[in-house]
């Protein structure tokens, strides 16, 4: 056995081993519950109905993936809630190992590369960053306890980025484009990182083909529901806001129900709050998309999600997973503080609002319909709010390219 294929077996038993015992629990009655009426629905209505919606923000993907293991729970029997978190642990795993492939990749020395000192090195480095995502608690608790997929989103996020640094096959801008369709497909927070992936390209024309390929699959996706449910119906689906369970609109939300604020004026705020980060996000995605030659791709990925993250108006707890996750490929040390900051407000928002998906049958009474827990929370998540915009501001250097440099 190569030293490959025993680094690729050990991140499959850390993977497994943190998550398999966690899948008995019930996890997040709220997350897995969701997906279990997602996979009962038979495909009519999926935007249409309010009951009857996707994730926000997500074309019909998942629901056909749910189908799809509501279909072999039927077949082969078992808790169908363990079965539909599934994707999200084979999520971790890809991950994992497509870190270490990044990294032992990026770590090798220019001028020693077939030395066996050298190579030894790069898989050991390869190794603690695969390892740094299959035995983090914060991903374990996402993809098992919250029943999240984005882990697969993510890998394909980095699959992409791999194909288009260092495939050599003819066609890997092609399959790069689809793996960054098909993480869209799964959450269109995806698309926020193409100028990341255009600006690999030199020229217009490759980067107009890049689009195409990309665009393409997520519009033949979505034609039939748009013929079903119509097309008002589907962008309503998938424009609707993200959860407010972090971030700036987590902190008003929670500020203004423990004041006792009337209903009209916190609608009020919050559409100005809606309109002022949305139109911020697209002014900063148009910056990105017209100096996107300027932009570093592995550097680039973790800024980019922190940036999203701080601009977007609402956060699901989901979002915890996408910095860490993607700084595992570039830079360890932020990796980890990103990765404890998160695993800090994840067990803080499980501890208030979902006991159920941190301690499963042992869980207690939620507590943040209490007005000081909802005044801490809200501190927290202005905290948030605010360390995200300053970190973001740091890693721009390391991000842009001077305008007289260019990477080719």
């Amino acid at each position: 056995m190569t030293l490959r294929a025993r680094h690729w077996s050990l991140l499959a038993l850390a993977t497994l081993a943190l998550r398999g015992p966690w899948l008995l629990s019930p996890g997040s009655p709220l997350a897995v519950g969701g997906l279990i009426r997602l996979a009962g629905l038979n495909g009519g209505g999926l935007y249409a109905s309010a009951a009857g919606a996707v994730p926000s923000g997500a074309l019909p993907l998942p629901w056909i993936l749910a189908r799809g293991l509501g279909a072999l729970q039927a077949w082969l029997g078992g808790s169908l809630g363990v079965w539909l978190r599934l994707p999200g642990v084979a999520g971790d795993l890809a991950l994992s190992l497509l870190l270490y492939l990044v990294v032992e990749r990026r770590s090798r020395s220019s001028a020693a590369l077939a030395a066996s000192g050298d190579a030894w090195r790069s898989a050991r480095a390869g190794l603690m960053a695969g390892l740094g995502w299959a035995l983090n608690p914060l991903a374990a608790l996402l993809s098992v306890g919250h029943a999240s997929w984005d882990s697969l989103a993510l890998a394909l996020l980095l699959l992409a980025a791999w194909c288009l640094e260092y495939g050599d096959d003819p066609r890997s801008e092609l399959w790069a484009a689809w793996c960054l369709a098909a993480a869209a497909a799964l959450n269109l927070w995806a698309l926020a990182f193409l100028p990341l992936y255009l600006g690999a390209f030199p020229a217009h024309r490759e980067r107009l083909r890049f689009a195409v390929w990309l665009l393409l699959p997520l519009l033949l996706l979505a034609l039939p529901w748009c013929w079903q449910d119509g097309g008002g119906a589907l962008a309503a689906g998938v424009a609707c806001a993200a959860p407010m369970d972090l971030g700036l609109g987590a902190a008003w939300h929670s500020a203004f129900a423990a004041a006792g604020a009337a209903p009209e004026f916190y609608g009020v705020v919050t559409a100005l709050g809606l309109g002022l980060s949305w139109g911020l996000l697209a002014l900063a995605w148009l910056l990105a998309l017209w100096r996107c030659r300027r932009l570093r791709l592995a550097e680039g990925l973790p800024w980019a999600a922190l940036v999203l993250l701080a601009l977007l108006p609402g956060l699901p707890v989901t979002a915890l997973a996408w910095p860490p996750a993607l700084a595992l490929a570039v830079s360890p040390r932020l990796a980890w503080r990103l990765g404890l900051g998160g695993l800090a407000l994840l067990l803080g928002h499980d501890a208030l609002f979902d006991p159920q998906a941190l301690v499963g049958a042992a869980a207690w009474a939620p507590l943040g319909s209490q007005t000081a827990w909802l005044l801490l929370w809200s501190l927290v998540n202005l905290g948030l709010w605010l360390s995200l915009l300053v970190l973001g501001a740091r890693l721009a250097a390391s991000v842009w390219l001077p305008p007289q440099r260019r990477s080719y």
